[in-house]
């Protein structure tokens, strides 16, 4: 209400959050539709999936995005891989999938929480979601440092590998220039 009101804010829905149903995602859009400005803009920017999304649902879903004129508004966030240990079963890979849905589903980002599984699971330290919530402080003081970085750049390397995989599939995307501002 308060952005249909012309305070701006933007939020968009975690995958903590934990969506994987098309008719629940038309029900937030629709709200989001609601409270979105004479411009077409919204206060909801982004639909981050839960990692039990499937290319079906985000197809179905990106009909009713579309009719609602929100396909170049809202952002599908889609998690291609994940942190190795605390929050999904691991290997985690949907880059195939991606590869596949990106030539008819327009705006979706592809989230890389970790490196490829291949990767990962000969790492001393994989990745670990649980990292995300420590203090920098206390990172340093046990010897983490080095190994959480080795881990952000696996995860660099896996979003390198799919920017190579949709390339080689004739497809175009947009990096994410200030991403890490």
């Amino acid at each position: 209400m308060l952005y249909k009101l012309g305070v701006d804010i933007q939020f968009k829905i975690s995958v903590f959050f934990g969506s994987d149903n098309p008719y629940h995602a038309l029900w937030i859009m629709t709200m989001a539709k609601l409270f979105s400005r004479d411009d077409g803009t919204s206060p909801l920017i982004g639909f981050n999936w839960s990692n039990s999304i499937n290319n079906q649902t985000m197809e179905l879903t990106a009909e009713f995005r579309k009719a609602l004129g929100f396909e170049h508004v809202v952002r599908f966030e889609h998690h291609i891989t994940e942190t190795w240990k605390s929050i999904v079963l691991q290997p985690y890979n949907r880059r195939a999938e991606l590869v596949e849905i990106a030539d008819h589903v327009a705006n979706i980002a592809a989230k890389h929480e970790g490196g490829d599984p291949e990767v990962e699971q000969t790492l001393a330290h994989p990745s670990d979601i649980l990292d995300y919530f420590r203090e920098k402080k206390e990172v340093i003081e046990s010897g983490d440092w080095d190994n959480l970085q080795c881990n952000f750049l696996e995860k660099v390397a896996a979003c390198n590998h799919s920017a190579w995989d949709l390339t080689k599939a004739g497809l175009s995307f947009v990096a994410a220039r200030n991403l890490h501002r």
